[in-house]
């Protein structure tokens, strides 16, 4: 029985998958003729497929799925990249690529853009979410892949793209001619002053434009030095660096921005493998001026990896406090290894663990866990009730490993009411924004260097600024754009929950119009997480001048916590 080119060609790719660079030397030499036998194996289970299978069966579809099975034997982070998921994961390493500057997706078969990246051509010319890309240079987009459109629009620097976009409240679809240009990947899409003198930073990736590594230079400044630069010309002389949801990126940049907070010559993370090739100490390097500032750092449940240990570097040292919720505890290192003779394809194994300065193993428990609880896990232990090995901080705090890292402050973020949550699930306030752009955005406009935009107005778009408000007119259109859609409400959900729908309005009319930022910037208000961040900014300097004097009032204020909940309650019989 013979298999095909392909089929050839695929098990080909397992086979240098598996022996990629002698996988690491002569780890792949050791049983080698159960190795040989295995292959034998999968060759004949794959050739029985491609003969008698009811349908044809794609033979690479095959193969990478049987490698990616073969990894999550592993743990939940070895993976397999195919070319484009290689090179998407490049890009995003690098901080940049050649294009608008939009996230796009398919949604019932229309490329839909999910956001643009502010500053981006097509963030100047005014595409915005939502907006559905009829045709490309002509070409009907409709039907068309993720990929396909991708190819299509980006190209290189400077040459145009000509898109068609249909548009919430516009009869007319819209002609864009959009100047391709450097798309940068931002690690700090945006720092503002959040009180008169605490700066906050919004740091939501760990790239190759996040911070200078040490031994770069004294003028080197990335997107967090200027950040952090800017804030403090405007009067900062405190921080809010909020990592939440940030899924971490290259371990040098985790690193680095440790260093940019840390003293000198302080531990930051060490790794420990199989080998002694897979340990390593990373150790600050230079002295920083931001080493001495008052810091609070906001975690999430999706804060991991790069996040994490930049977070429990930080707290070891009780050189910031720790504000949010328990993060997601991957603290497995992975080598990114190229496939030798398999051009476009490379593995990322899981060749080490991370360690915390005091010695805490970031991980999650994975053996026992299934998959699905594993990425999205429903219970997780209270700040108070620490799991795994317990620790100790310089200045002797208790901290615990093997569950990620837990705040020194658990707050949980705002969770929506039922029927605000039942409104967001049926993209209520999404849909009802659209219906809004920026007051500056009509009309005819060629912007020098970015490209063009037709000309076109509509009175059922509403114009706005910054300052947007949610009145009492707006939230009577809000309700008749609800009962147009045939959503079930009473009269008592809107007069119950009126607060938190105008809070979710604003946010999401500022987003879809003026991007993340300036939604952030109204949101910090009513955020839990920056609210109690901003309160423990006291605290955050005491713990830098006198960590032992932080502590007994820490446990102090515990003691006090305690005593007034009282004892529990006795058991019935």
């Amino acid at each position: 029985m013979k298999l095909s080119r392909l089929g050839a060609v695929s098990v080909g790719l397992l086979v240098g998958s598996t022996l990629a660079g002698g996988l690491l030397g002569d780890r792949a030499q050791a049983g080698g003729g159960r190795l040989s036998e295995q292959l034998r194996l999968y060759t004949a289970m794959m050739g029985a497929i491609e003969s008698e299978y009811v349908e044809d069966v794609p033979s690479d579809r095959l193969v990478s799925g049987s490698i990616r099975e073969m990894l999550r034997t592993l743990d939940p982070h070895s993976n397999f990249f195919e070319q484009k998921d290689y090179q998407t994961m490049q890009e995003r390493q690098k901080g940049q690529y050649y294009g608008l500057g939009i996230t796009v997706q398919s949604i019932d078969g229309n490329i839909t853009v999910v956001s643009p990246f502010e500053g981006t051509p097509a963030h100047r010319l005014g595409i915005r979410a939502g907006d559905v890309i009829s045709r490309i240079e002509g070409e009907d987009a409709r039907g068309m892949s993720i990929d396909d459109a991708v190819k299509r629009l980006r190209g290189p620097k400077g040459t145009p793209v000509q898109v068609t976009i249909v548009r919430q409240g516009y009869e007319e679809p819209l002609e864009f001619t959009v100047i391709r240009a450097m798309i940068p990947l931002h690690a700090v899409p945006y720092s503002f002053m959040v009180a008169p003198k605490v700066g906050y930073v919004r740091l939501q990736d760990f790239n190759e434009t996040t911070a200078c590594r040490p031994g770069e230079g004294e003028g080197c400044e990335r997107e967090l030095e200027k950040a952090l630069g800017e804030l403090r010309r405007e009067g900062a002389t405190a921080y809010i660096l909020d990592i939440r949801d940030n899924p971490g990126g290259l371990l040098d940049q985790a690193f680095a921005v440790s260093n940019l907070f840390l003293k000198k010559g302080q531990l930051v993370v060490y790794t420990r493998g199989r080998t002694r090739r897979d340990e390593s100490n990373y150790v600050t390097e230079e002295e920083s001026p931001w080493a001495g500032v008052p810091l609070v750092v906001l975690t999430s449940r999706h804060s991991a990896s790069a996040s994490e240990i930049v977070a429990g570097a930080l707290q070891d040292h009780d050189r910031a406090l720790i504000v949010g919720e328990t993060t997601f505890g991957k603290g497995l290192v992975q080598t990114i290894m190229p496939l030798r003779n398999v051009r476009g394809y490379a593995l990322a194994l899981t060749t080490a663990r991370y360690f915390t300065p005091s010695g805490r193993s970031i991980q999650r428990d994975y053996a026992t866990t299934a998959l699905e609880e594993y990425y999205a896990p429903r219970d997780r232990k209270p700040c108070d009730q620490g799991s795994g090995e317990m620790k100790l901080t310089d200045s002797g705090r208790k901290v615990y490993g093997g569950d990620g890292i837990t705040p020194d402050y658990c707050v949980e973020p705002e969770t929506p009411s039922k029927f605000v949550a039942y409104l967001i699930g049926r993209q209520a306030f999404t849909g009802f924004a659209r219906g809004y752009e920026a007051a500056d955005g009509q009309g005819q406009a060629a912007i020098a260097g970015t490209g063009t935009r037709s000309q076109a107005a509509s009175s059922k778009v509403r114009p706005i600024r910054r300052d947007f408000r949610v009145d009492d007119a707006v939230l009577r259109e809000f309700r008749a754009h609800v009962e147009s859609r045939k959503l079930r409400f009473t009269d008592e959900d809107f007069t119950r929950n009126r607060d938190e729908i105008v809070r979710r309005l604003e946010e999401q009319v500022l987003m879809q119009v003026f991007g993340e930022g300036e939604a952030r910037r109204r949101s910090v208000a009513w955020d839990p997480q920056i609210g109690k961040a901003l309160a423990l900014v006291p605290r955050a300097e005491l713990l830098i001048q006198d960590p032992e004097t932080y502590v007994t009032e820490r446990e102090r204020d515990r003691r006090l916590a305690d005593a007034a909940v009282g004892p529990p309650a006795p058991a019935r019989p």
